[in-house]
Formats: C-alpha cells, sequence, structure tokens
C-alpha cells in the first residue's frame, strides 16, 4: 500500500512531468467550458491510458448517500464489467475501489486471482482478464471522499514509481473536475432556486440603469400578469416606466430617484402605475444599486411590489373608522338634539290643534313638522354612516320593496331618464329593515338621475348571486356566500378612480353647492354594512356606473313579511286613551310637562317623576296599581333600564315602555328585563306616545 496520492505532486515531480502539461491543458480546458463530468473524466482516462501500455483506468463516484460507488468513466474496461459493479456499496472487503472508498487510503491488488479483499469480487474480474487493480480515494481539500480513481492490468503487476505519478496526477485532476462540477451543481441550484423565487413572487424585480431614463435590462416575468406588459415590450422603451406612472405620482418617483442618485444607499418610493387595461395600482419601489466596474454604466436592482390590495384594505380600514368617528359624533348629540326635537314638535302640534286646516297658521305649523322631520332624518343618516341608527328588520321579499319604491321613483325622475325594473323570479330572502332598504334605493336613484343630465337609462335589478374564490367580486371585498343581489345601473357620465376612492367618505360630493350633503352614499354605505351585505360598484368616465347591494341570502323557514317600509302612512284616527295608572319619569322638563299633560287628557292617572330616584321614591309611595312606566333611557343617577330593573320585581304586573333619543339604547342589553321591551325613539309625535301606551297596555306592540 501506499500513501498521498489523492494530493495534488509534490513541486518536484510536477517540473519533471512534461508529457503531462497537454493533458493538463486539455482537461482544464474542458472544466473551464463546463463540458459534462463523464466526458472530462471519461477524457482523461484515455490520455492517461495512451501514456502506459496495458493500463485500463476507471473513475467512481460516491453517490449523495456516502456509501453507493456509481460508475462514471472507464472507456476501456469490458462494459459488462462496469455494469457489473455500478452501485456496489463500500466496505472493508469489497475490492480495491470499495475499501479504499471505504478506509479512505489508497489500496494496491497485485493479484485479483489471490487477494482477500477481491474475495467476493473475483468471479466478475477475473473472466475478463482483470488481474490487478491499484485504486486511489478522489478526496476534496477537507478529506471528503467523492470517489476513486482505478488503474487495472490485465496481469499481477505492483506500481512503481512511475506509476505513483500518474496515479497522484490522474487523480488530483479528477478531483478538481469533480470539485469543479459539483460547485457549478450547487451554483445552477442556488441561481434555480433564486429564479423559481423571483419569478413567483407576488411582485417585479428588475435590473435598469440609473436615471429615469435609462433603460430597463432585466425584467421579471410577473410584469405581464400585474401590469400587462410581456417582459420584451417593456425593455424595448426606456421612458415606459416613467410613461406608466400616474401623472400626480411622477414627482414623488424622481424625487425619490434624485435622492438615490446622490446617496446611492437605497432607492424607495410609493406611487401608483397604469396597467395596460387602465387598472390604477399602487406599488413600493425599492432598489439598490449593483456593483458596477470603473467605466461602466450604474445599475440598480429592486422589487416593485403590488401593494394595491393593501392600500385598498387601508382605505378601508380609514373609511371604517370615519364612519365610527362620525357615528360617536352622531351618537353623542342625537340624545339633546332629539329631544330638543322633541319639545319643538310637540308644541308645535299643541299649537296646530288650536286652528282650523283652512287658517294659514295651520300651514305654518305642518312646515314646522317638515322642518322637523327633516332634522331628525338628518340625525338617522349621520346614525346610519355609524351604524348606529335602529334597524327594524323583517323577512323580505326584496321585489316587494323594489316594487313599492318605483311608484315613487316615478316623480323624481325627469322625462328624459327611463326607468327599467328586471326582477328575478324565485328571489330569496333577506333579512332587513324595508323602510332602509327604500331609502338605500332612492339615494342611488337621485344620484343616477344627476348623472344623466341629458337624460338617459337607470336600469333597477334584483336577482340571487353566489359568490366564491371563482368569482371576481371576491377580490373586491365581498366574503363568500349566498346573496340576494340588489343593482343599479346607469348611463350617466361614471366616475373616475379619484372619485371612486372618496365615494362613501361622508360630505363628500362633486355637486355644486346647495346641491347636495355629501351624505346620499355614505349613508347608503352605512346601512349596507349594518345589515351585513357588501356593496360593489363598477365606473368608468363616460360608460355610467353600476351598484351592486349584496345582501345575505336566508333560509327561508317562512313567508316573508309584509315590507312595511317608512312609507307606510299613520292612521289619522284620533290616538285612544285610557283611565290606567302611568308612571312617567323624564329629566327633560319641558317633554315630561307636554307628556303629562297629553296623557292626562286622555285619561290616564300620570305619576310624575324627574329622574330614576324620584320615580323609586313615588313607586315605593304609591299603594295602588302602577299598570305602566314610562321612562327615558338615559337620566342622571338611575337609567331608565336599571329603574326598570329594580321595579319589575316589586311591581311584577307592571308593564314597561322605554322612550329614548339616542339609538344605541334601542333595546335593553340587561338580561334581567325582558328583551321585548318596547322602544319610543325621539322625536315622537304626542299621538304616537299615545297608541304607543294603549298598544304596551293592550299587550299589543305596533310600530309607532
Amino acid at each position: 500500500m501506499f500513501t498521498g496520492v489523492g494530493k495534488a505532486p509534490p513541486a518536484e515531480a510536477q517540473s519533471s512531468m512534461g508529457p503531462w502539461s497537454q493533458l493538463d491543458e486539455t482537461i482544464l480546458a474542458m472544466i473551464m467550458a463546463r463540458a459534462p463530468l463523464p466526458k472530462i473524466l471519461g477524457a482523461l482516462c484515455t490520455e492517461i491510458e495512451k501514456q502506459q501500455a496495458g493500463l485500463l483506468c476507471s473513475v467512481l463516484l460516491l453517490d449523495a448517500d456516502g456509501v453507493t460507488l456509481r460508475g462514471t468513466a472507464a472507456p476501456s474496461l469490458p462494459p459488462e464489467y462496469c455494469r457489473a459493479i455500478d452501485g456496489a456499496r463500500i466496505g472493508p472487503s469489497v475490492g480495491s475501489c470499495g475499501t479504499a472508498a471505504y478506509r479512505k487510503q489508497p489500496v494496491v491488488v497485485s493479484d485479483i486471482a489471490s487477494d482477500p479483499l477481491w474475495a467476493d469480487y473475483r468471479q466478475l474480474a477475473l473472466p475478463h482478464g482483470l488481474r490487478a487493480c491499484w485504486s486511489t480515494p478522489i478526496a476534496t481539500q477537507d478529506g471528503t471522499t467523492l470517489g476513486t480513481f482505478a488503474v487495472y492490468y490485465r496481469e499481477p503487476r505492483t506500481p512503481d514509481a512511475t506509476h505513483l505519478k500518474i496515479i497522484a496526477h490522474a487523480t488530483h485532476l479528477a478531483g478538481v473536475a469533480i470539485e469543479h462540477d459539483r460547485a457549478n451543481l450547487q451554483l445552477r441550484a442556488a441561481e434555480d432556486r433564486y429564479r423559481t423565487l423571483v419569478e413567483r413572487l407576488p411582485a417585479i424585480t428588475y435590473i435598469a440603469e440609473l436615471g429615469a431614463d435609462g433603460p430597463w435590462h432585466y425584467v421579471s416575468p410577473q410584469i405581464e400578469s400585474i401590469l400587462g406588459f410581456s417582459p420584451s415590450e417593456w425593455l424595448s422603451d426606456p421612458m415606459i416606466w416613467m410613461n406608466r406612472i400616474h401623472k400626480d405620482d411622477r414627482e414623488i418617483a424622481l424625487a425619490a430617484e434624485r435622492r438615490f442618485q446622490e446617496t446611492r444607499v437605497l432607492f424607495q418610493a410609493e406611487y401608483r402605475m397604469l396597467a395596460r387595461d387602465g387598472r390604477v395600482l399602487w406599488f413600493r419601489d425599492e432598489a439598490v444599486m449593483l456593483h458596477q466596474t470603473e467605466g461602466r454604466q450604474l445599475l440598480m436592482q429592486g422589487v416593485l411590489y403590488d401593494m394595491t390590495e393593501h392600500k385598498r384594505l387601508e382605505d378601508q380600514l380609514r373609511h371604517s373608522q370615519k364612519m365610527e368617528a362620525v357615528g360617536q359624533l352622531a351618537g353623542g348629540v342625537a340624545h339633546d338634539f332629539n329631544n330638543l326635537l322633541m319639545l319643538i314638535q310637540a308644541h308645535n302640534e299643541r299649537l296646530r290643534n288650536r286652528f282650523a286646516p283652512s287658517e294659514p297658521a295651520h300651514q305654518d305649523s305642518l312646515e314646522i313638522e317638515r322642518a322637523v322631520s327633516r332634522a331628525a332624518s338628518l340625525i338617522r343618516q349621520l346614525l346610519a354612516l355609524g351604524r348606529k341608527q335602529v334597524l327594524k328588520t323583517k323577512i323580505l321579499d326584496l321585489n316587494t320593496v323594489v316594487t313599492e319604491v318605483v311608484r315613487m321613483l316615478g316623480r323624481l325622475m325627469t322625462n328624459h331618464v327611463e326607468l327599467r325594473v328586471l326582477l328575478a323570479p324565485e328571489l330569496g330572502c333577506v333579512k332587513a329593515d324595508p323602510g332602509q332598504i327604500e331609502q338605500l334605493i332612492l339615494n342611488l336613484a337621485v344620484n343616477a338621475r344627476d348623472a344623466m343630465p341629458r337624460g338617459g337609462q337607470l336600469v333597477l335589478e334584483t336577482r340571487n348571486a353566489l359568490v366564491d374564490d371563482t368569482c371576481d367580486r371576491r377580490r373586491d371585498g365581498v366574503p363568500s356566500g349566498q346573496y340576494v343581489l340588489l343593482a343599479l345601473t346607469d348611463s350617466g357620465i361614471g366616475m373616475d378612480s379619484e372619485t371612486q376612492a372618496h365615494m362613501f367618505e361622508p360630505f363628500f360630493t362633486t355637486k355644486e353647492p346647495g346641491k347636495g350633503t355629501g351624505l346620499g352614499l355614505a349613508t347608503v354605505y352605512g346601512v349596507v354594512k349594518q345589515m351585513d351585505g357588501a356593496i360593489w360598484v363598477r365606473s368608468e368616465p363616460g360608460k355610467g356606473s353600476t351598484f351592486e347591494i349584496y345582501l345575505p341570502r336566508i333560509a327561508e323557514t317562512g313567508k316573508a313579511e309584509e315590507a312595511v317600509g317608512s312609507t307606510t302612512k299613520t292612521s289619522l284616527a284620533a290616538a285612544p286613551g285610557g283611565s290606567e295608572t302611568v308612571l312617567l319619569v323624564e329629566d327633560q322638563e319641558g317633554i315630561r310637562d307636554l307628556a303629562r299633560e297629553f296623557l292626562q287628557r286622555k285619561g290616564y292617572t300620570v305619576l310624575l317623576a324627574v329622574d330614576g330616584d324620584d320615580a323609586l321614591r313615588i313607586a315605593a309611595a304609591h299603594h295602588e296599581q302602577i299598570h305602566l312606566l314610562v321612562t327615558d333611557m338615559v337620566m342622571p343617577n338611575i337609567g331608565g333600564r336599571e329603574l326598570a330593573r329594580r321595579l319589575t320585581p316589586l311591581r311584577p304586573r307592571m308593564k314597561v315602555l322605554f322612550m329614548s333619543g339616542y339609538p344605541e339604547h334601542s333595546s335593553p342589553g340587561d338580561e334581567t328585563v325582558d328583551k321585548n321591551v318596547p322602544v319610543l325613539l325621539k322625536p315622537f309625535l304626542l299621538d304616537a306616545l299615545a297608541r304607543k301606551v294603549r298598544n304596551v297596555l293592550d299587550d299589543r306592540d305596533f310600530d309607532q
């Protein structure tokens, strides 16, 4: 045996290797040209065999498992023998090659016929005339075995000094070729992984010359799916990047470019770009400078991240926060404001009763009542923005509501607007407030009318809709599910993307001053969201607009209830009275006195309390039956809900009617209070109070 053959030959040996210089050049040239490894090793074996008559070479490589040898190059060995030893596993007695790889040392077998290392393998070699085999491990610099280089002879032989030089040199060249090939494989694998990662990211990677008009040298394939341009199209036009940036954002990109040229640290900018189909997309652009040799154009490598969905969610969050702020504001003032409206309306109602219908003062009173109604409606609109208004939901057939609204739309539309109604048969049911649905349709219809100053067509449509993962609506924020769809489509002037970005914001309007409050679409949005629905809009300048309202479809467990909405007229019959005892609790003096006087005129006995504490004292001192507690919800000390909770166990036969100017208190949340306790919302007519009192006493709960 001999050692050290796996390393490069010493300098003195190399100096005497003139015959091998051509071999080195040939093999190294093939390595640099990235020729296939089997071809390189085959050429190495052939060239070595030319130097020594009768010598047969073989290179076996270890599999990744580190124990299996694979035939890689053996140009002169019998093919049958090569196939027989292919796949042999290394071990302490596995011929010359298997043993050398196992021991990590050269193994010399001078006679295969008698050497014990070949005991299990000589029957493979001897039939082919192979008698001697000297094998050397091919190892890396850190000692990892890559394979073996073997020399065979057809007669028993022992290596001399010349053979040692040949084997050492050949082993060294084989090691260089194998390591270089593996490095290339790893590099190619890394490049493939990088390319796969880059080309699968939801972003566009690029390499471009520095400067706003610098040509792009590379752009990833995602540019086609995101912006609609093929890489070749994009690379062919140096100005395409700047031309596709939204005109309002170009200065942002140019400023970032200037900063980058000055600092050359990191390019960062957020801007909008126009896709081929006109869509406006948001991007975050980040790039770094590529290292360049002197005299070459400076290059930057970067990534364009598509932030469109992120921006949409941000806008939704900001819009929700605005709605919440408006709702909080509206809710905060609603109670006091509605109390004021209640006083105005009650006094106006008393005054009107003093005048005959033919007198001018009676008409003035009616105008005051209309003004109060408009003010109350405005408060409800503000509450709708923050989703704090009271919904009187029912199981509805949307077709019935639409049919009722269409009767009013004829008076709102101009002569030049054609109204078409397409109602789907067998439409599913929804649970919604019919009055709010009516208001929603009216708001959208009025907007559509105003968008068609020269006339056009308005289509009102209903149908069942399924939204799932394959539906485009999902990308626009409509969750998967079964819906009933209400759609309004006009042929008007349409909206640009900037208008659409703000259309649901409160007080945003494109109309002239005095022509609109900017609450119409904002109210629509709030109502739809409060009914757990979704709204989707498609609009283009000059091509009209489509508003699609998606309301959750419910299981049809019964027939739809009659859609009695805001258009239902109150009966003109006189409000009924009674003789029962009513405990009236109201902290607003004006409302308290008016309500007491009115109920007393209707025949009731009224016990008057200024707040909850006062009501408890009066109830304790009154030994006769109290038939009904009428109490405001929001009062100092003890609120109406707590008052009812304390009095109900003491007077179990007493019924309760709440009054409230604040819709969040429209339904008791305390489990100790009957959830069916009715609520009368301020401002209300005194007649409405009398009707509600009578209905509660008679165990009826009609709408006010």
